[in-house]
This record gives C-alpha cells, sequence and structure tokens, in this order.
C-alpha cells in the first residue's frame, strides 16, 4: 500500500494582533506564539530547549487544524487565549529567544496528526494530576486523542489552590453570563457531577433562576469577572461557611490535551519530545520529519 502524501502546511497564516492583521510566516508565528505561552526561565537549557520543542510542534498543530478560524472576520487566528496566545514582541525582548528559536528549526514541518490529519493539540498549564476529554469538559463528540489519563508522575510537579468568596461576589458574577445569573440571590453551589479526572462536569446553581451548568463554564463565569486566579480548575471541591464559599483544587487551565506543568517535569526527568507529546495525545504521530 502506497505511502500517504505528506500533510501541507501553511507558508503564512494570517493572524490579528494588537488590533491589526498581518500575513505572518508560519514557523515566525510559532517561535512568537511559544514565547508567550510557555516560560523556563529556571531551566537548564537543555530542558528548557525539549520543553520548546514540545510547544512548537503543539502550536504548528494547532494552527494547522485551526486555520481560518477567524475566516469570516477576514484573519485565519487571533491572538488571545480563543487561538493562542501571540506577541511577536517577545522575540525582541526575551532572554529565551534563542533557545525557542532553536527549537522551532529544529521542529520545522513537524505537527501532530491523527488519521493522516493536523490534530487539535489542545494545552493547558497544569492538569492537577489528570487531564480531561474534550467532550466532558466542552461537549460535542469524543475526540480519540484527548481524552483522560492520569499524570504518572510525583504530585508535587502540580498545583494547589484555595480561593474563596462571598455568596454576593459569587452571585454578580455570574449574572455576567445568561447560563449562570441566578437572578436576585444566590443560596447554594454543589457539584452534582464528576467526569473520569475527577474535574467537576456539572454545577448546580441555586437561586431566585436555578441551573445546572458544564463546570467549565461556571469556573469561565467566575474567572471572567473576578480574575484568572480564582477558580483556578474545575478539579476542585467547594465547602461553605455561613455566606462564604470556599474552593480547593489542583491545576490550572481546562485540563485537556499538553499538560504543560507535566511536560516540563517528563523533559527534566530525560523524556524525548516524541514520548512527551504521547503521554498527552495518544494515537497521534509527528509527521514532518
Amino acid at each position: 500500500m502506497p505511502e500517504p502524501p505528506p500533510l501541507e502546511l501553511p507558508r503564512e497564516i494570517t493572524v490579528r494582533s494588537a488590533g491589526r492583521v498581518a500575513n505572518v510566516l508560519l514557523d515566525d508565528y510559532v517561535l512568537a506564539t511559544v514565547l508567550a505561552e510557555v516560560a523556563p526561565p529556571a531551566e537548564p537549557a537543555a530542558v528548557a530547549r525539549r520543553i520548546f520543542e514540545v510547544q512548537a510542534i503543539v502550536a504548528r498543530s494547532y494552527a494547522t487544524a485551526r486555520l481560518g478560524r477567524h475566516r469570516a472576520e477576514g484573519f485565519d487566528l487571533c491572538d488571545t487565549t480563543h487561538c493562542q496566545v501571540y506577541d511577536p514582541a517577545r522575540i525582541r525582548t526575551s532572554k529565551l529567544t534563542p533557545l525557542a528559536r532553536e527549537a522551532v528549526r529544529q521542529t520545522a514541518g513537524q505537527i501532530l496528526s491523527y488519521a493522516h490529519r493536523p490534530a487539535e493539540a489542545l494545552f493547558h498549564a497544569d492538569c492537577g494530576g489528570a487531564t480531561a476529554s474534550a467532550e466532558a469538559v466542552w461537549g460535542g463528540r469524543s475526540v480519540p486523542y484527548l481524552m483522560p489519563r492520569q499524570d504518572d508522575l510525583d504530585p508535587s510537579v502540580h498545583r494547589r489552590w484555595k480561593w474563596s468568596a462571598t455568596a454576593a461576589a459569587l452571585r454578580s458574577a455570574l449574572a455576567g453570563d445568561t447560563r449562570t445569573d441566578v437572578g436576585r440571590s444566590l443560596t447554594g453551589i454543589a457539584i452534582t457531577a464528576r467526569d473520569e479526572s475527577g474535574r467537576a462536569r456539572q454545577v448546580t446553581l441555586e437561586g431566585d433562576t436555578p441551573h445546572a451548568v458544564r463546570g467549565e463554564d461556571f469556573r469561565t463565569a467566575i474567572v471572567r469577572a473576578l480574575g484568572v486566579r480564582t477558580i483556578q480548575s474545575t478539579r476542585m471541591s467547594i465547602t461553605r461557611s455561613g455566606s462564604t464559599y470556599a474552593f480547593e483544587g489542583s491545576g490550572f487551565g481546562h485540563g485537556v490535551g499538553l499538560c504543560q506543568a507535566g511536560a516540563a517535569a517528563r523533559a527534566r526527568r530525560g523524556e524525548s519530545t516524541d514520548a512527551i507529546l504521547a503521554a498527552y495525545f495518544q494515537g497521534t504521530l509527528v509527521e514532518g520529519r
């Protein structure tokens, strides 16, 4: 059986950055994105380069798979977390640019694929000890390479966090989204379903207008109003004392795909770029060598 033809990567992509739309060479985009999305300043050079290699393949894969995401607005990708953070100024200002540039060069043309199509290489800061499936977090179809997996690393690799807020502050934050707006009073918050990774799959909100919402939608409403250091992950528990709700959990971000904290730990213990990617995107291949 003949080998399938190589996957075709775009030479340039159209990016909206700081309100302006520009055509950017693919690997210039990858370099600026890698420097914006991961920062391993305290690592030995070899470890930092490996982390950058992993992120470069992920960034290139994501850009190729999501090309034209903003086509209706006249460009391919934006410069925010809606797509990937893209900050070309980092290329001029970061002390890590030489390492990142070398990682991009070493991985040039390489992307993750599944069934000979570019993989949607999602990533987040810290899975908290277990990654989640895309379907559990956002609904929709199951993606074979974005499935839950325990991260077989020392638990100390992953962050723990705590945060608390009054019912009044939470009610106000939840009012910013029709899916979570409970009206004039918030009388209860409870996790009523969890996914395989231990994340809150469904959160029930009690008030004038009760809601049962996805855990990630609940987190997004709070984070949008009160900041990213509030509910850092849906891998959490909730307790109440009077009018105050206390949240405690592990991880940072949605938990789907590459766990950057875990990838860095694997790079420190000497795992190869391919092995790190295989740990978080099972069943994918690195094409383009």
